[in-house]
Order: C-alpha cells, then structure tokens, then sequence
C-alpha cells in the first residue's frame, strides 16, 4: 500500500520553517552548532487505525549531515491525532550554518511509502527587541572565583516536550583542594541548602513582559530531599512571565522571596527586574535555577521554543585554569548555551579575576610575596585602590587592601618603598598635580620601615605630610600643624626596638571637634572609642603596629562624620571575613583593615560605614 493519510505537525515552526535552537561554540577556535529537537502531533485522517514504527530525518542542502532514524510506537485511531517528541538522548546536533532544509519520514506498518514532510529549516529568533534574551543573573552577585554552569539539549523533554530547550543552572567554582568544579561552598558537604553556592543568588527578568502567574509560598526542600515524588507545583515558587508570544518560566525559587511588586497578574516588568532568589522547590533535588520557553500564553499548553542569550561569555570548563580566568571564552550571539558543560559570564565584558559592579574589592591578609600579582588582578578587573595597609607577624610581611571602582580618577600606588624613593615619589606625583590620598609605613623583614602611598589627581583641601618623624617629632608637628588649622587625617607608625617612627597626612578641613590617639592598647583603644562615640564623635581612621611585643592601635574621630559607623577589633581573620560579609550584607563599606600581631598570629581591626 501507498502511504497512509496521516497529517504533521512540527514543533517548534515559525513563518512555515522548522527552527532549531542556534548554540554557541564550546571555544572561540571551535565552530558553532545547532540543536534540533523534534515535537510532533500526527492526526490520521483515513478510516484504519495506522500504527506508525519509525521515523526518518534527513537534511538537504550543505553542509551534509547524516540522517537519522528513530524508533516509534504510535498507534493512530481514525480521526484521531497521536502525539510524540523528542527524547534527550535523541536531540540533534548540526553545524551552522545549517542545512536549508528538513526531510521526515514517517514509516507505518503494511505501508510501503512513508508519509512525508520537506520544509525550510531556520535558527529561532525570540520575540524580543534583541531577538535573544538577556541572562537572569549577573556577575556582579558573584563571589569570588564564582561562574554560572549549564549546557543545552541535556534537559528532560518533561510536559510533552515543553522542556526540550530548558536549562537547569547552577552556580560553580574551581576547589583547589580536590581539583574539581564544585556547586559547593567551601567546606560544605551538600546536605544543606545553603551549602550550595546558588542559594540565594538574585535571579532577574530576562526581557520586558508581564506576570501571568506565579507561587510565592511553596515550601523548601531540605537537601537531600525526603521524598523524590513530584510536588504540585512541580514549578514551586515562580514566575511564569509573557515576553511577547512567548511564556517562559522561572522555577525553583526561595520561599516568600518574590519581587512583591510583582505579585499581580498583569504586572509589568521591565528586563533586570529582580524576581526572587535562587533555591530548592517544587521538583527539585537541590537548590538550582530552572528557566524554560513555550509559544503560547498559558503553562504546560504551547510548543517548546529554544532559550537564546546575548552578551554573555560562555566556554567549555574543562579548557579553562582556573583560578585563571583567562581562555577561549566566546560572546554569544544570540545564541545558546553549548552542548557541553560550560562555564557562564553573565556579562558583555570577558571574565575577569573579580567580578565588575562590586561596591568594593576587600583582601587580607595578602602575603607579600602574593601582593604585586593581587594588586595587578583586582586592578585589571577594573578597580582602583583606596587603602593600603601593610603589617608583620613573626616578621613576615602582609598586606590588607581596600579597592573601588574605577571612576575616571587616575591615580598612582606604590609600595615597598625606602624614606628616599617615598620622598622621590612624593616629588614627583605632587609635581604633577597629585594629591597624597594614603600613606603606610610598615616593616619588611622585621626591621626595615617601608612605605605604601597612594596618589589621585583630584581637587580637594590643601594637604600637608610628613614621614620619617620619631614620636617626640610627631607630637610637635601635630601640635603646630593642629594650631594652624591643619587636621589628621592618615596617622602610621612602626616600632623597631621600641622605638617609634611616624609617617602622616594632614588636610585644612572642618571637621568639627576632633580626637587623635596613636599609641593605645586594644583596652584602651574600646575605651576611648566608648568616650568619643558618647561624645557624638565618629571613627574615622584606625591603624595599628606591633609595640615592644603587644599590638597598638592609632585612631581619629571626628564630629563631622557623615554616617553611622561599625567597628571590631583584635578579631581573627576567620572572624573578620564573617564581620566583612556580615557588613556588606547591609550595604556598608569598609572604610579601614588594619591587621597587627598578638600571641604570634593575625588580628585584625577595622570599621564599615555607608
């Protein structure tokens, strides 16, 4: 017999093309490709139960690529419409440029021909603005070392094929430690969902749109979960948001974490929106972001659509060295993930050694040998240095560092210096209209001074410094400099044998009433800070040195200090990294990290701000 009277559907079809989801390289030295994966609906219009075996897909036209024949079992009452898709194992992947166009042959049982279907064949495009969408996430959420991972046509082709196209992403970085890529935290063992480095990563719309539907109240899944069944919703909480005809989905996210001026169907969002945080919901076995695509406006009801972004980078993780951020990284063009495990930069800048939009980049205890080379990464990420505080234990030589975003001012640091080659350097700078920002001395080797400064070229109040000066000359200078009008700004000293040298920056400012102390023991250096925090002065400097065997601790307040300040010290370093995040949690910035030792190990000191 001839063919059976069977008529095709195809998704996913656009303007009468079959279309395919166009996927970055794994490498910019690698060539791009392409996923097909197939949903069919088949309606037999002849009057026999037809039972469909087989179906063949061939391409046409350059480049070649070889057919393939899948197996079915389809049995199709008259008048009655069968569907099938794809499963993950039989995705296809094609060069691009692709072939023009798309052969299937369907075969059927006691049929001698195949029912067939030829048409064009065409990357999608997504009914934005771009024709892509942008990534949900951004790179200024990461932490150190962090990327996003995931790949395509590696997703359960779950609700009748809806999912073909979908991605479950987590976050990732290198451990050291076991030479792997880890979803983990540090030290964590993955039995929590706060163990996981995506939890509670901002998750953001990718496009203008409006909210069609959305659960904020499904509870976590602790990790690993009790039961592995499916929830209702299998979604947990999310957003299902309409970008022109098509619906993607959001899934998985932290509960009562939604945008709350978003919990209205109908509401507008703009792309970048925040939409909730990242989490583990609904049918989800630990704590990851699930984004997916159909055609239509209703859940679970339309074709699947291929999810292509723009401007971000993507790679294979297995070319990369980390902690290098450095390789083939590629920029998508309106593009996919690559079909392999890849590394994600969700930016239109390639990976750098820090992440851009930090508020601030914060080290310490950077050891000397390593400072030049972290100088140099924080720098190149595109940040620039605003303290500098160098300090020894068991005399060996650390620095801690504070780091902003460049905004235009040039500036000019230097450390290591002799008294001499500070002098030369302050000359110079000076002479071509820098201002003196930051000094520190500190000791190399335990016993050689050295100094640190840092240079802007910016307008501001007349400044005055001073270096070199034992404590009796640092006492007299500050005593006719505060006469005159002059005020401490920047206080440092070291100690060698138990004996003092200072270094110093003044400006001609007002500050209100003012207090400076340079040699008080962590006793007394709370003490006074009580006295002057009762007094409606701020801290606004803190430094420290080691004393004939004990810690010292040099600090300013002012009355005119613009905000709330928070404060710690004589803490360790594990102590103040808590401290730090803590802190930045909350929007504050550290003004001042000073370390010193005690009992032969790091203590630290400092104080945040707005």
């Amino acid at each position: 017999m001839s063919a059976p009277n069977l008529a095709v559907n195809v998704e996913p079809s656009e303007s009468e093309k079959v279309v395919y989801s166009n996927l970055a390289p794994k490498t910019s030295t690698s060539s791009a490709n392409g996923q097909v994966s197939l949903v069919l609906s088949i309606k037999n219009n002849g009057t026999n139960k037809v039972h469909v075996n087989q179906l063949k897909i061939s391409f046409i036209g350059d480049p070649p690529v070889s057919s393939v024949s899948l197996p079915l079992s389809l049995d199709i009452d008259p008048n009655t419409s069968a569907s099938w898709n794809f499963s993950t194992a039989q995705n296809i992947i094609i060069p691009v440029p692709a072939p023009l166009s798309i052969k299937l042959d369907l075969l059927c049982d006691g049929f001698s021909s195949p029912v067939t279907l030829t048409t064009p064949l065409a990357a999608h495009k997504s009914p934005t603005a771009v024709g892509s969408y942008f990534f949900p996430a951004r790179v200024s959420d990461f932490r150190l070392g962090e990327y996003w991972g995931g790949k395509s046509a590696s997703h359960s082709p779950a609700g009748g094929g809806n999912q073909l196209f979908a991605y479950d992403m987590g976050v990732m970085s290198w451990d050291s430690a076991t030479n792997k890529w880890t979803w983990l935290l540090p030290g964590k063992t993955g039995d929590k969902n706060e163990d996981f480095r995506i939890w509670s990563k901002p998750v953001y719309a990718m496009a203008d749109g409006t909210v069609v539907d959305f659960r904020n109240d499904i509870p976590t899944n602790p990790n690993p979960p009790d039961d592995l069944s499916p929830p209702n919703p299998v979604e947990g909480n999310h957003f299902y948001l309409q970008h022109g005809d098509e619906l993607v989905l959001y899934a998985h996210l932290q509960t009562g974490s939604l945008n709350k001026n978003l919990l209205t169907k109908g509401a507008a969002v703009k792309k970048g929106d925040f939409l909730g945080l990242a989490g583990n919901s609904g049918n989800s076995s630990a704590p990851h972001l699930h984004i997916h695509t159909i055609q239509g406006t209703k859940p679970w009801s339309g074709p699947p659509r291929p999810l292509p972004f723009q401007d971000i980078h993507v790679i294979d993780r297995t070319v990369l060295s980390p902690p290098n951020p450095a390789g083939q990284w590629v920029k998508t063009d309106d593009q996919g993930l690559p079909s392999v495990s890849s590394a994600i930069w969700p930016a239109s800048t390639k990976p750098t050694w820090y992440p851009p939009g930090w508020a601030e980049v914060a080290r310490h205890g950077i050891a000397e040998a390593n400072y030049q080379t972290e100088f140099d990464r924080i720098v190149s990420s595109g940040y620039r240095p605003i303290w500098i505080d160098g300090y020894d234990v068991n005399t060996k030589t650390f620095f801690n560092v504070v780091f902003k975003p460049q905004d235009g001012t040039v500036w000019a640091a230097r450390h290591g210096m002799t008294s001499s080659d500070y002098q030369n350097e302050f000359n110079n700078q000076t002479s071509k209209g820098f201002r003196l920002a930051h000094i520190e001395t500190y000791l190399s080797g335990g016993n050689n001074i050295r100094y640190a400064s840092i240079f802007i070229k910016s307008a501001g109040p007349a400044f005055t410094a001073y270096h070199g000066r034992t404590a009796e000359q640092h006492q007299t200078s500050f005593n006719d400099l505060t006469q005159q009008g002059w005020r401490p700004v920047n206080i440092t000293a070291v100690s060698i044998g138990g004996v003092r040298t200072y270094a110093a920056l003044y400006e001609k400012r007002d500050v209100g009433s003012f207090v400076l102390r340079s040699f008080l023991t962590p006793t007394e250096y709370q003490t006074e800070y009580n006295n002057n925090n009762n007094a409606g002065r701020k801290l606004v400097y803190l430094n420290a040195y080691s004393h004939m065997g004990g810690p010292r601790i040099i600090a300013i307040w002012y009355e005119k200090a613009p905000s709330p300040v928070i404060a710690r010290h004589g803490i360790t370093s594990i102590q103040y990294q808590s401290e730090y995040d803590k802190q930045r949690g909350n929007s504050f910035l550290t003004r001042a990290v000073t370390g010193y030792e005690e009992s032969d190990s790091h203590r630290f000191a400092a104080y945040w701000s707005k």
